[in-house]
């Protein structure tokens, strides 16, 4: 064999290998390795109980948020009234967008977005929040029930394929998987704000409303069997469940086990009619209940050990979707 011989073949070899690499690469991580750096992002998050901003990017990769905002406005208290969002809470909400989009313009941030969620669909005058984003140059999706849950995806995976995800919101409890190109996904009005005030507030026992919220969320569960077997369960609007489980501070990324929600569940389960009466009166208590049972129902259905949370809001999804090619 030749010199030039020899040069080629080993260059070959070498081209071969990196092919190798790439394509090793790409199957581990097929949307990172898609993914571009997006720069700053204002993302606003108009969600039924609460509007967040953040500050965010796609950096390498993986999303990097710089700021956080969060303003409890009520809206589907307010419009579950009537039908339609009050004049004053349309004034509060004007109030709270030009408030956020006055942070983004102290950070010279040009590019902004916004995401409303189950509240807004439903209220019969939603067309006058999209004409007060309108009026504040702000760009504002009034999510369907399909791109909520695409959203959610997003926020919990960063894109990657094959997990199964559950977004459990206020108002809305969204189931949704994405591979071979394709979302499956599915959508139900019994978010943990909703089957508090439906199932826990008028039970004598955990016992009670356990059993009549497992009852009522049964069948959603039953009809998304395309949440089994994927390589992982996450869970996004769940950090609050899994902080005072494991009494920390933020949960971001960690794992709650099947067995710890078991034990939880069994604990309350034996509480007297006097103690949950009490424990229906602690702050922030409709957050937890309805999620843990939502966290031991969906673990022993759809057969996971465990799931994985993230510290993520669903505004989150409008920035990580600017990094990722259209699909």
């Amino acid at each position: 064999m030749t010199k030039i011989q020899s040069l080629a073949t080993d260059g070959a070899k070498q081209l071969r290998l990196m092919i190798s690499l790439i394509l090793f690469v790409w199957l581990l991580f097929p949307v990172a390795a898609l993914s571009a750096d997006t720069g700053l992002v204002c993302a606003i998050d108009m969600g039924s109980t609460n509007f967040k901003l953040m500050l965010g990017e796609m950096k390498g990769g993986e999303y990097v948020q710089h700021d956080y905002m969060k303003d409890r406005l009520a809206v589907g208290n307010d419009m579950a009234k009537t039908g339609a969002i009050s004049s004053p809470k349309l004034t509060e909400i004007r109030r709270i967008l030009e408030k956020y989009l006055a942070v983004c313009d102290a950070k010279g941030i040009m590019t902004r977005t916004a995401v409303a969620t189950a509240a807004f669909r439903e209220a019969t005058n939603r067309r006058v929040v999209e004409d007060i984003s309108k009026s504040l140059n702000l760009p504002l999706e009034i999510a369907s029930e399909k791109r909520e849950s695409e959203l959610a995806y997003m926020v919990a995976t960063l894109g990657k394929p094959n997990f199964a995800v559950i977004d459990n919101g206020s108002r809305s409890i969204e189931l949704v998987t994405y591979a071979a190109e394709s979302y499956q996904w599915r959508v139900f009005n019994l978010g943990y704000a909703v089957a508090f005030e439906q199932f826990f507030r008028p039970a004598k026992t955990f016992v009670e409303a356990n059993e009549k919220y497992r009852q009522a969320v049964a069948p959603h569960f039953e009809a998304a069997s395309f949440m089994k077997k994927r390589e992982g369960y996450v869970g996004v609007e769940m950090e609050h469940l899994v902080r005072n489980l494991l009494s920390l501070e933020r949960a971001d990324g960690v794992s709650i086990s099947k067995n710890t929600v078991l034990k939880k569940v069994a604990e309350l389960k034996a509480l007297p009619e006097a103690e949950f009466r009490k424990l229906k009166n602690v702050k922030n208590i409709e957050a937890f209940l309805p999620r843990l049972v939502v966290a031991d129902q969906s673990l022993s259905t759809f057969g996971y050990n465990e799931m994985q949370v993230f510290e993520r809001e669903l505004g989150v999804g409008l920035i990580v979707e600017q990094g990722i090619p259209s699909r």
